[in-house]
């Protein structure tokens, strides 16, 4: 009985670990579309720019 307890709560542990690790994942992910986000809106910023000057 004791080492299915023990199996269940390593079991458990693991799930715990997994979910943290998605999360992180998914934390990363997030920041890097927006990044990307905030990048392709400052080059578009400075094409906006850039065809004023030109006019």
């Amino acid at each position: 009985m004791q080492y299915k307890e023990k199996y269940l709560d390593e079991i458990d542990d693991y799930a715990e670990f997994q979910h943290k690790k998605n999360s992180k994942q998914s934390k990363r992910k997030w920041r890097e579309i927006e990044a990307l986000k905030e990048q392709k809106r400052m080059q578009r910023e400075i094409e906006s720019y850039d065809n004023f000057l030109m006019h």
